[in-house]
This record gives structure tokens, C-alpha cells and sequence, in this order.
């Protein structure tokens, strides 16, 4: 049975059941807080308001989807719904927290409010223009989007989309297989724990940094004046250096080619990085001490696409890159 609340004041409100289980839960705050964390006892949802300044927050509940809202709806793309937030962004300010089963999907929107996510198991969507977020221990596919708040992330098993205009991302302790990156001005730093991974990346100023205990590598990057370094080798412009054990592809030293390839051993990690003047560094770390790193020993090197020696015309250009990238988006499943 469907429910409705307006909330303008402290309240709590308790949804679900073993019935009824708590399947999604979308929310959309203008100003304020939002933290969502994950419990285990049962399959219901506690949402607690602690304070409500403007209009008043708008919960729902209709036996599967709980929404959390300052506006009507939350639109049908996350650009609708940032558009929709950002309309009414005037005095609007609610504290909100949300306690759900790990087994729940969430979306999470806001403007100027911090996020804080913790604990989910099915995935997560995260939308903010100028909120700090803070993302942990969540399992399944991670979609981050932010204009110019900071995200900071830990401990992530799943793929990730990571979207931003000049907030910085950094990820931490986290076991990506599978990473989509845009960035226009906003750095992006990935510190990561699985050995095999496939990663696209499309950079304007923004500098992008990936660690991963990898033990070969397939790179082929497209840059105007940005850096391109593979652990330790520049990937054009290097005017000395020994030649890495898997030779330099379609660049040579010294070349002045805005696009090259570069691979080493196994090519365990793939790599296609496109950059007008941002920097693209990808460092090893040391392996695991111990056990094999889950989804990132299972699948992604099966993925990863194949890069044929010869010259430049076998490298992906810029927009091939961005087309698969988009067709990967539409075939990731949470």
C-alpha cells in the first residue's frame, strides 16, 4: 500500500517488512546532510529527519522504493534531477538519515549537502554539484558524479563510473575490475588492490592516478601536452631511459606523437587514456600478501579489449574511445 509523509519538523518514519522489503531507495536533498547506512535486522527502513528549514521533505514508500525528497520527483536522468534541486536550491536544508538493508540499491542526490554511504551490497548511484561525499564499503556497481565536491572512497568491490568537472575523486583499498573515467579539471586518484583491471579514461586539465598491483600492462593513450607515464616509463616525449621489457609499441623515445601504446607482460591491466593537458601516471604497487583479490582475478583481462602491434593507425582514437565507453555504460549491470 502506498504511503506518503510531508515532513517539516523532527520525525521518524519506519517502512517495510519481510513482506514488503525496502528494494530501492532514492533520495534528493537540496541542502543539509545525507548519511545512508546499512543494518541487519530485517528487511524494513528507518528514516530519521532531524531538522527542516524551507519546504517541507517529501518521504514515500509504495512496497519496494522509498524516496527521500525536496522536490516532486526526482526526475528521470540525474541531470533532470540536479536540474530540478538546483530550481528550488533557495533556503531548502533537511538533515537526513536512512537506515536500510545491505541488500537495497540506492541513488543518492544533493547539491550543496555532504553524503555520506556506507555498507550497501547491490550498488550505488551518487549525484552531487558542490556536496562532499564520503563512500564506503560498497559492493556492486559504483556510479559517481559531482561538479566541484570532493569524493572520497574506500574499500569499493565492484566496476565504477567515476563523472566530474573539478571536484577531486580518490579512491582507496577498493578492488575495481572494470573503471570509466571523465574528468574535466578534477583529479582523479585510484588506489586499488586487484591485479587485473580494464580502464577507460578521457581527461581535459584533470590529472588521473592509478595504483594497482598490476603485473603487465596494455596502454594506449592519446594526449596533446599531458604527461602519459606507465610505471616509470614516459609513453612518448622520453628522450632517455631503457626500453621497457615489452618494447615501446607504435611510440619511440623522443617522439613528439600525441598518441602511442605501450605494453609489458601479461597485460593484466588495459588502459586507454585519452588527455588534452592533464597528466595520466600509472604506478604498481606491491601484490597481495595473501589470496586472490576476487572480482579483479575473475573476468575483466577477458574483457579487455585487444591492442595489435603496428603503428599509430591501431590505436583507438579519441572518439572510438568515448563510443565504447558508452556502450560498456549501457551493458554494466549493478
Amino acid at each position: 500500500m502506498a504511503e506518503q509523509w510531508l515532513v517539516d519538523g523532527p520525525r521518524f518514519i519506519d517502512v517495510g517488512s519481510d513482506r514488503e522489503r525496502v528494494e530501492k531507495v532514492v533520495v534528493g536533498i537540496i541542502g543539509g546532510r545525507v548519511n545512508v547506512v546499512t543494518h541487519d535486522d530485517g528487511y524494513g527502513a528507518r528514516v530519521e529527519v532531524s531538522n527542516v528549514e524551507g519546504l517541507p521533505l517529501r518521504v514515500s514508500w509504495d512496497g519496494r522504493t522509498l524516496k527521500v525528497m525536496h522536490t516532486k520527483d526526482g526526475g528521470s536522468t540525474v541531470l533532470d534531477t540536479l536540474r530540478r534541486l538546483v530550481e528550488q536550491v533557495s533556503g531548502q536544508h533537511a538533515d537526513v538519515s536512512i537506515s536500510v538493508p545491505a541488500s537495497a540499491r540506492a541513488t543518492v542526490s544533493t547539491v550543496t549537502a555532504p553524503i555520506v554511504v556506507s555498507g550497501l551490497r547491490r550498488g550505488l548511484a551518487a549525484n552531487t554539484v558542490s556536496g562532499e561525499m564520503t563512500i564506503s564499503d560498497v559492493q556492486g556497481r559504483s556510479t559517481i558524479n559531482t561538479v566541484s565536491g570532493a569524493t572520497e572512497c574506500a574499500d569499493l568491490v565492484g566496476d565504477a563510473k567515476i563523472n566530474s568537472v573539478s571536484g577531486s575523486v580518490t579512491v582507496q583499498s577498493s578492488d575495481i575490475p572494470r573503471a570509466r573515467i571523465n574528468t574535466v579539471s578534477g583529479e582523479v586518484a585510484l588506489d586499488l588492490v586487484n591485479t587485473h583491471l580494464d580502464v577507460q579514461s578521457n581527461s581535459v586539465t584533470g590529472d588521473v592516478t592509478i595504483r594497482a598491483p598490476f603485473s603487465g600492462y596494455a596502454v594506449t593513450a592519446t594526449s596533446a601536452t599531458g604527461q602519459v607515464i606507465v610505471d616509470g616509463q614516459s609513453l612518448h616525449g622520453a628522450s632517455s631511459g631503457s626500453m621497457p621489457p615489452g618494447g615501446w609499441g607504435d611510440c619511440a623515445p623522443g617522439g613528439s606523437s600525441g598518441r602511442g601504446t605501450l605494453r609489458s607482460g601479461d597485460e593484466s591491466l588495459t588502459l586507454r587514456a585519452n588527455s588534452v593537458s592533464g597528466d595520466v601516471i600509472l604506478l604498481r604497487a606491491a601484490a597481495p600478501a595473501a589470496g586472490p583479490s576476487g572480482s579483479g582475478d575473475a573476468g575483466p583481462q577477458d574483457r579487455s579489449p585487444e591492442v595489435s602491434p603496428g603503428g599509430p593507425q591501431d590505436a583507438p582514437a579519441r572518439d572510438e574511445v568515448r563510443e565504447s565507453s558508452i556502450d560498456d555504460e549501457g551493458q554494466d549491470t549493478p
